[in-house]
C-alpha cells in the first residue's frame, strides 16, 4: 500500500485550529468569540476530507470504518465514562445512580444537552459527528458521482439545520450535525482536485480574495457557525463563511511553514486527538477553573496546563518507541 505523506501546512493549520479550541471555551468578548468559532471546528472535518483517500470499494470501506470505529467513536465512548468517573470522584452528591445515567445518555445522545441535564459528552461531539460523517462519506464515494455527493449532503444539511432551528429537534448521537459534517469533508476533497485544475487556478486570487472577504465580513459582523450547539445563522451562510475561514487559515499555515516556530504548530496539529481528549479531562469544570473568573487568565492557564500534559504524553510515547541499546 502506498504510504501516505504528511503535509506540513496541514498539521499548522490543525494545530492552529486546536489551540483557538481551547482559548474558544473559555473566550468572553463576543467578536473574539465570533473569529473563533467561524472555522475552528469545520477546519477538522474540511482538512480530513482533503487528506483522506478516495473510497471507491466496499472492501476499502470496510477496512476503513472497522480503523475508525475504534480509534474514534470507542475513544469517545472511553472518554464520556472517564469524565463520568471524575464526576463520582471530585463532585459532592455525584452517586453511583448519576454515573449510570450520564454514561448512558451521554454516549445515547452523543453531545451535551443542557435542557435535558446532560452534560458529560464535551467536546467528544466532535468524535461521535466525526465517525458517522466518515462512515457516510465514505459511503457516498461508493454510491454515487462526486457531484450527487455534494447534492445530497447540501439538501440534508439544510433539513437538518432548519429542523434544529425551528423545531429544537436533535437526534441520537449528535446525527442532527452528521450531514453538514461530511458535507464539510466533501468540501475539503472537492478542494483536492480542485487544486489539480488548471482551469480553476487559473481564477484562483479572485476566489481566494472573495472568500476570505466573506468570512471577515460574517465575523466582524458576529455571524459565526457552533456546530456543538447547532447554531447556524443564516443558514447556508455560516456554513461558506466556514469554507473561507478555513481557507484563510490554510493559506496562512501554507505561508508560515518554512519558519521555525511553525514546527511547534506543526507538533500540537499531529496530536490534535490527544489534546481534545487531555481537554476533557483537564477538570478544569470539575473543579480548579471554579477558582478563575476572569477569562484571559483562565485561557492562558488551560493552555498550559492542557499542552505540559500533552508533552509528558509525546515524551512518555517517545521513550516507549526509541530503540534499547
Amino acid at each position: 500500500m502506498e504510504k501516505r505523506v504528511r503535509l506540513e501546512w496541514v498539521d499548522i493549520a490543525k494545530g492552529i485550529a486546536i489551540i483557538l479550541m481551547v482559548i474558544g471555551h473559555e473566550v468572553q468578548s463576543q467578536h473574539i468569540h465570533a473569529f473563533i468559532f467561524s472555522f475552528h471546528m469545520p477546519l477538522f472535518f474540511i482538512l480530513s476530507g482533503f487528506t483522506s483517500r478516495h473510497v471507491d470499494t466496499w472492501e476499502r470501506f470496510w477496512v476503513k470504518a472497522k480503523k475508525t470505529f475504534t480509534h474514534i467513536w470507542l475513544l469517545a465512548v472511553l472518554m464520556v465514562v472517564l469524565l463520568g468517573i471524575e464526576n463520582l470522584v471530585f463532585v459532592k452528591g455525584f452517586n453511583f445512580a448519576g454515573f449510570c445515567q450520564s454514561i448512558i445518555k451521554g454516549i445515547s445522545w452523543g453531545s451535551n444537552i443542557p435542557a435535558i441535564g446532560l452534560m458529560s459528552v464535551g467536546v467528544m461531539w466532535f468524535l461521535f459527528v466525526f465517525f458517522w460523517a466518515k462512515l457516510i462519506f465514505d459511503a457516498l464515494q461508493i454510491i454515487l458521482p462526486d457531484i450527487y455527493i455534494g447534492i445530497v449532503l447540501f439538501i440534508a444539511s439544510g433539513i437538518s439545520m432548519l429542523c434544529c432551528q425551528n423545531f429544537a429537534h436533535y437526534l441520537p448521537q449528535a446525527f442532527d450535525i452528521v450531514p453538514i459534517a461530511a458535507f464539510f469533508m466533501w468540501t475539503g476533497a472537492v478542494a483536492r482536485r480542485a487544486i489539480n485544475n488548471n482551469s480553476i487556478m487559473r481564477k484562483k486570487n479572485a476566489l481566494y480574495s472573495a472568500m476570505i472577504a466573506f468570512w471577515i465580513i460574517c465575523f466582524v459582523l458576529n455571524v459565526y457557525i457552533e456546530l456543538s450547539i447547532r447554531h447556524y445563522p443564516l443558514t447556508f451562510i455560516s456554513i461558506v463563511e466556514a469554507l473561507g475561514g478555513t481557507l484563510a487559515i490554510s493559506l496562512l499555515s501554507k505561508w508560515i511553514t518554512p519558519y521555525k516556530f511553525s514546527n511547534l504548530l506543526q507538533l500540537i496539529g499531529k496530536h490534535t486527538l490527544a489534546v481534545m481528549c487531555i481537554h476533557h479531562l483537564d477538570l478544569y469544570w470539575i473543579s480548579w477553573g471554579n477558582y478563575i473568573h476572569w477569562w484571559p487568565l483562565a485561557s492562558v492557564l488551560r493552555l498550559i496546563v492542557d499542552f505540559a500534559i500533552l508533552a509528558i504524553v509525546i515524551f512518555v510515547q517517545w521513550m516507549v518507541k526509541r530503540p534499547l541499546h
